[in-house]
């Protein structure tokens, strides 16, 4: 693990663990950001994290690691170490991806590595290709991500400027909810 050189967390940990299992697909994750005020497009994920009572750092890693989820033995809670040298974006990403392993996988497995995601486009990882669907479903839901679309929204870099992603992650969502083409 690389050097600690930031961190970002408030101690506004309302929800008790029992209760995120209710959270375990995208569209109830998403549903209760909005209910909790914290914004959903762009995904606010820093506060959705704290809300979910998980701890942020940012730290020095090399260029292909993306983060980790690491469940703290001394503290019995969960932080994601996000690395800080790449694009915001690419950092919203990893965030998600890391609440996605918070959310389907805890039960597995204390300690979640994560390289690079979508520079091949698929994973042959079952637990990544669900941490990658979870966090694109809730970075860029399906029934915003249509409504931008039907409004008129077609260039990639626009959408992905909206959602707050890389257009990579984009063109990769739009084509998984049956959309292609350079514009949408």
């Amino acid at each position: 693990m690389g050097i600690i050189r930031e961190k970002c967390f408030a101690p506004d940990c309302s929800i008790a663990s029992s209760n995120i299992d209710l959270y375990d697909t995208p569209e109830k994750l998403f549903a209760f950001a909005s209910s909790q005020g914290i914004p959903t497009v762009p995904l606010d994920v820093e506060k959705l994290a704290n809300k979910m009572g998980i701890k942020i750092e940012y730290a020095d890693f090399p260029n292909d690691l993306s983060g980790e989820l690491i469940k703290d033995p001394a503290t019995n809670h969960w932080v994601i170490y996000v690395n800080k040298n790449h694009h915001i974006n690419r950092q919203r990403y990893t965030i998600a991806h890391e609440i996605a392993h918070f959310c389907q996988h805890r039960h597995l497995k204390y300690r979640f590595e994560d390289e690079i995601f979508f520079r091949g486009g698929e994973s042959y990882d079952k637990e990544e290709t669900e941490a990658n669907n979870f966090a694109s479903s809730i970075l860029m839901p399906e029934q915003e991500f249509k409504t931008k679309v039907r409004s008129g929204i077609r260039k990639i870099e626009e959408l992905a400027g909206i959602f707050k992603v890389s257009t990579l992650a984009l063109r990769i969502r739009a084509k998984n909810l049956g959309m292609s083409g350079h514009g949408l």
